[in-house]
């Protein structure tokens, strides 16, 4: 003992003493934690376990020759989703011709606006990407043949210009967050730019950006401007811009407005100096080049509008109920939610939304007041062609009765579309149904059919089927998506005895000429469907309403003011309520750890109710079935002894993004905005978005010997475009359900098709960004409102797409979240509309976000590093078959996705441990190593100096 004392009395010795044992507790700290509680945290970012095992044998065909393939092919598509996402809403004739497209001698011209150096390509958070070395709005200009002003492009990519936008807010925020366009102001026009002009004179092409993403509102009060206007809208840089350029002598202005939502655009529509103007949104990563063509002819735009563009936004009935952003203080905001913790957010306009508004009360008020308050109507886009329509079949559809003998048959509306112009194009024929008034609320007209033509050719250059000048468009007409959700007495979908017409229109408001509208009739009491099916389910959720607008009374039930209820004593506590809502009680204790050689392989393509997977389910033990549910973060677990692999999941609406998804992504497209995939109004090419993204998927994880597939993707992204200032509506596609309900079916059965599990998102009401995951946004709605337009595209995603994947919401329906709302996950979702396969919860971070709650609703995955069920009782019945049926529900889902490619009932799976964890042991072991040496040395030298006196 006197030789320790005597060795680590010295300096050197007793340093490496005190470091060795604190970096020792450091290394073993990290370790253990990094291991246990971070663990799921850490392999987001940096990867998780990875299954082997796996063949190269795939159950499901792709296009692609490889990951490299898929990625070119991914990027050519998104062009052409460009090319006719993008929307030509304003085409000026001068002396009998248009401004555009330009003619090859008008190819020298001149681009304003600061945002034209770095326009948006698209939103932040889980519709994020990088684009660094995306192709520039400049790059596309010169690829299409024009000459760009060089000192208006130097001046607008350096500082004298100003330092640009505000870059886009953090994905949690109090909601109340200020923007600024960045946008030049004229005092920094030098006399030597302005003077350039003259020479790139032949067109001005104004850009006009404005951002969005997750986590924030666009906000209805801009800076600086004193309330005067709000974000949507030109500010008074951008003003003073376009007063600027049109008072210059340009011989053609355009105006392109790169914003993925309807924009304030009465001035621009109204302003005779401007001749042009084209909706952009955000184009993806390679989208911008079909800017370049639409502006010199090579491409003839055809993308419609997919929301309603007022003229003035805070007259739209949802202006008074929506966010906060600056609109107030923030004192009183919903009643006190500084006070209490909760915020609500009241749907008072009911089923008048975007076009079911405003054609509605164009209708009843007259021709005068449309004019007034609407610039472009919903589905409007022009064309460089010209179309003539006729229904080919009107004969065989007039004086149709429908009754309960044929209601759930769709009928085919045959309308033969000729290309009359002189440019090859393509068309939009939209079917709209009109309804008698009856008693139930509704709007004028809805949309319940559409179709896209091929591309047609003038007849001059029409050559039989390689190019054809017409075609018969094949437009299927299911009543029951004209039906009325009668919120009376039980409720249900009901049509109202009287007679029907089904108008085709090139817009929602114009019925084109010359087609006579096809009438139907529902007689006696009228027709019901899913009687006693489609029941009211969530009444709850419209107490408190102060108002509901109605076309009996639009002034006198227009929505005037927020929310202003009393946070009483009862509402706090259905708020705080963690408890479940699943009338279920008598439980039957499953068996467990019962031997099994079954593997899931042998299960693929059988029903889910299948007795083999019960063989399956009987053999899971308690541990292995509440991780299939809590780890959930962007994967599903793996049971290597019944061949169930780990899976790899991803965000977003816009392909595999590199957001919070692990570093198994990597080299995937960046497709354009979902409201850009809106405006194409085009099925088969959303069908081969979807089919391109499985192309991917499937070749996912090349590096990793064996490869790992992509195999979940959260997406589409099909809540609606209730107001223009969602900051999210970037990633959704539409105002309108029907159109959202079926392009994200063709998306979804394109990606299923590759054997990609598509969680589409978020289910429901997830309309509003601004406090959604403060103890859960409360949206309160009328039954009808949430049937008719919010469920919906839902509704049709699983019933028209196959949909296996869908994502709850961090928002309320009432006082009950959404994760954990029996009725919404198990009532409508599996018992209404049959859906069969995951229910996975948004990322699980606040308390409110019940697991338990979760699992009694129908909820399968927890998406969450630090919120898991960690009290599920194996003595439990009930707790053991929610852990049974979600177990069910996942390996189902996995055993029919390309997470099965390469394997079959021999094949033997392992794990191996995450990259990032061995790298950990190794500088573990590297650390320890290095502290033996050093002791080693330090030491030995020490006890030779003793040694030697």
């Amino acid at each position: 003992m006197s030789v320790f004392k005597t060795i680590f009395s010295k300096v050197g010795p007793r340093i490496w003493l005190i470091v060795t044992a604190v970096t020792l507790v450091l290394v073993i700290t990290v370790t253990v934690l990094a291991s246990t509680f971070f663990f799921e945290l850490i392999c987001i970012p940096l990867g998780d376990v990875r299954t082997v095992g796996r063949g190269d044998g795939r159950y499901f065909n792709v296009t692609a020759s490889g990951k490299k393939d898929a990625y070119d092919r991914g990027n050519r598509l998104n062009e052409t989703i460009c090319e006719e996402g993008f929307v030509l809403l304003k085409n000026r004739k001068t002396a009998g011709r248009p401004a555009l497209p330009l003619t090859s001698q008008e190819n020298r011209i001149s681009v304003f606006g600061k945002n034209s150096a770095g326009i948006v390509y698209g939103g932040t958070g889980s519709g994020g990407g990088k684009f660094d070395t995306a192709q520039s709005l400049y790059d596309s200009l010169e690829e299409a043949g024009f000459t760009l002003n060089p000192k208006l492009t130097e001046f607008y990519t350096g500082s004298a210009s100003g330092e640009g936008r505000t870059p886009n807010p953090k994905i949690e925020n109090d909601g109340r967050i200020v923007l600024e366009t960045g946008e030049t102001p004229q005092a920094s026009y030098t006399g030597e730019i302005v003077g350039s002009y003259a020479d790139y004179n032949d067109a001005a092409v104004i850009v006009i950006s404005r951002i969005g993403g997750e986590g924030f509102d666009l906000p209805r009060m801009m800076t600086g401007e004193n309330g005067a206007r709000h974000y949507l809208e030109l500010d008074k840089n951008e003003s003073d811009l376009l007063e600027a350029v049109t008072g210059a002598a340009f011989k053609k202005i355009i105006v392109v407005l790169n914003c993925s939502t309807s924009f304030e655009a009465a001035g621009i529509q109204g302003n005779d100096r401007i001749d042009a103007c084209i909706s952009a949104g955000g184009p993806g990563y390679a989208g911008i080049s079909a800017l370049g063509g639409i502006l010199n002819g090579s491409v003839t735009p055809s993308g419609k509008t997919v929301d309603t563009w007022a003229a003035d936004f805070t007259d739209d009935p949802t202006w008074q109920n929506f966010a906060d952003n600056n609109k107030t203080d923030g004192a009183s905001y919903m009643n006190g939610g500084k006070k209490s913790g909760y915020y609500f957010v009241d749907y008072e306009e009911s089923i008048y939304v975007g076009y079911r508004y405003y054609e509605t009360r164009g209708e009843d008020e007259g021709a005068a007041w449309y004019q007034e308050n609407v610039v472009y109507p919903f589905g409007f886009g022009l064309s460089y062609t010209d179309f003539e329509w006729e229904i080919d079949n009107a004969e065989e559809l007039q004086n149709l009765v429908i009754d309960d003998s044929n209601k759930n048959e769709t009928f085919e509306i045959r309308v033969k579309v000729t290309n009359t112009g002189d440019r090859p194009g393509k068309d939009v024929v939209q079917l709209y149904c009109s309804a008698p008034r009856g008693d139930v609320e509704k709007p004028s007209a809805v949309l319940c059919g559409f179709e896209k033509t091929p591309v047609l050719y003038p007849s001059g250059e029409a050559n039989g089927t390689d190019k054809p000048d017409s075609c018969v468009l094949k437009i299927e007409f299911d009543p029951y998506y004209a039906a009325s959700y009668d919120s009376r007495g039980s409720g249900g979908y009901i049509l109202e005895a009287g007679q029907y017409a089904l108008t085709i229109r090139a817009d929602a408001h114009s019925v084109k000429e010359d087609t006579a509208p096809v009438t139907y009739t529902v007689g006696g009491q009228g027709v019901s469907f899913d009687a006693g099916k489609a029941v009211n389910r969530f009444t709850d959720a419209a107490d408190g309403l102060d108002t509901v607008l109605s076309r009996n009374a639009w002034n006198g039930s227009f929505p005037s003011s927020p929310d202003t209820r009393e946070m009483t004593a009862v509402l706090k506590e259905k708020l705080a309520s963690m408890q479940h809502n699943n009338p279920e009680k008598d439980w039957q204790m499953p068996v467990t750890k019962k031997r099994t050689a079954k593997k899931v392989v042998e299960m693929r393509g059988l029903p889910l109710d299948d007795p083999g997977w019960n063989e399956l389910l009987d053999s899971l033990s308690f541990e292995e079935m509440k991780g299939l549910f809590n780890k959930g973060a962007f994967k599903t677990e793996n049971i290597n002894r019944i061949g169930l692999p780990a899976t790899v999941a991803s965000d977003g609406p816009v392909g595999f993004v590199n957001f919070m998804s692990g570093s198994n992504i990597y080299d995937t497209v960046y497709y354009a905005s979902q409201y850009v995939m809106g405006c194409t109004w085009n099925k088969d090419l959303i069908g081969r978005m979807g089919e391109a993204v499985g192309d991917e998927a499937a070749y996912g994880n090349e590096r990793a010997k064996p490869y790992v597939p992509y195999s979940g993707w959260y997406a589409p992204g099909i809540n609606l475009h209730r107001s223009p200032f969602g900051g999210r509506n970037f990633e959704y596609f539409s105002e309108d359900p029907f159109l959202s309900g079926m392009l994200a079916a063709a998306e979804i059965k394109g990606a299923k098709s590759r054997g990609l599990v598509t969680y589409m998102k978020h289910f429901a009401l997830n309309d509003q960004e601004s406090f959604r995951d403060k103890n859960g946004l409360c949206t309160w709605a009328t039954e009808q409102a949430i049937r008719e337009l919010y469920l919906r595209p839902f509704e049709i995603a699983v019933k028209d797409g196959g949909a296996n994947g869908i994502m709850t919401s961090f928002n309320r329906i009432g006082t009950k979240w959404t994760g954990g709302d029996y009725r919404l996950l198990t009532e409508v979702l599996r018992g209404e509309w049959g859906f069969k396969g995951t229910v996975i919860c948004d990322f699980n971070v606040s308390n409110y976000m019940n697991p338990k709650q979760m699992i009694y609703a129908g909820g399968d995955l927890n998406l969450t590093t630090t919120k898991p069920w960690t009290n599920p009782s194996p003595e439990s019945a009930g707790d053991l078959s929610m852990l049974r049926r979600a177990a069910r529900n996942i390996m189902f889902t996995v055993a029919n996705s390309n997470a099965m490619n390469g394997i079959n009932k021999e094949t033997v799976l392992a794990t191996r441990m995450p990259v990032w964890q061995s790298v950990l042991i190794i500088i573990d072991c590297v650390i320890v190593a290095a502290l033996g040496f050093w002791g080693f040395y330090i030491l030995r030298k020490t006890i030779r100096e003793i040694s030697k006196r």
